[in-house]
């Protein structure tokens, strides 16, 4: 089961950057939500409730994250003193980040016509996943729940063959797409590996209107996919599509790899 795509979201809700290798931190993928924009209050921002995040440009290299608004881009550097540290929150956890120079964040919310401030996780920020061995306390930085997503394209040939008009990879913002066997079979795997990582404690990703929003121009497309997902995908309170796993070592993942099923 080959993999098809590598994806770091460096900002969380901006744009992709697709790679062709990926090192695979103890928090997830590396710059993976490294950044995110808060509100007055330090609780997150996302398409949710700003849908043209999804037209912010990003590129991260070994020294800079560059950012694309419109025709202006900018460079924050890696190198950062953590001096400004902020209270903010990814849904119900609260932990201290690193906020970002204040013309950084005076750039962005004139783009998005939003107030919002920009923020780093920071070595000293700690966000904790809920994890069912207590000797182990894996860290997630400002993912919504698991540091890594896998996608099957297998599960997407599916959707698509009840949708009016089919989408892409994109509207489901996952860190690593692969060519499955067969639609859904993630959904019963428990433990797998990637090149040199093993992932485990597998959790089935709940989909929201994110999904409805196109990932180039951020204008959101209508109730589909989520429509059709609710008919077929709902369990409980949720709608699940993809996978959500966390890193039991670090590694690097290559393009060329495949999804070893392991349990």
């Amino acid at each position: 089961m080959k993999i098809t795509e590598l994806n770091v979201f460096p900002i969380k809700s901006a744009r992709s950057q697709s790679l062709k290798e990926m090192k695979i931190t103890h928090e997830g993928p590396e710059g993976d939500r490294q950044w995110m924009l808060v509100d007055e209050n330090g609780k997150f921002i996302s398409q949710r409730t700003v849908p043209r995040l999804a037209s912010v440009e990003v590129f991260q290299d070994d020294t800079a994250l560059t950012v694309g608004l419109g025709k202006m881009f900018f460079k924050i550097s890696k190198k950062n003193s953590f001096s400004r540290k902020v209270k903010v929150s990814v849904w119900n956890d609260t932990f201290e980040a690193a906020l970002e120079p204040d013309l950084y964040s005076q750039g962005i919310a004139q783009y998005l016509g939003v107030h919002c401030r920009l923020v780093r996780y920071a070595p000293f920020s700690q966000r904790r996943v809920l994890s069912l061995n207590k000797e182990w306390k894996p860290e997630v930085r400002f993912s919504d729940g698991r540091p890594l997503q896998l996608l099957n394209l297998k599960s997407l040939e599916d959707l698509n063959s009840k949708l009016p008009s089919p989408i892409g990879t994109d509207r489901f913002r996952a860190n690593i797409v692969f060519n499955g066997s067969q639609a859904f079979e993630e959904d019963k795997w428990k433990k797998i590996r990637i090149g040199d990582v093993v992932f485990s404690q597998p959790k089935k990703c709940a989909r929201c209107t994110i999904i409805t929003i196109d990932q180039q121009t951020g204008a959101s497309m209508g109730p589909e996919p989520l429509k059709t997902l609710a008919t077929y995908r709902r369990e409980d309170k949720g709608v699940f599509f993809g996978t959500l796993w966390i890193p039991e070592n670090e590694g690097t993942i290559k393009l060329t790899d495949s999804v070893e099923v392991l349990e």
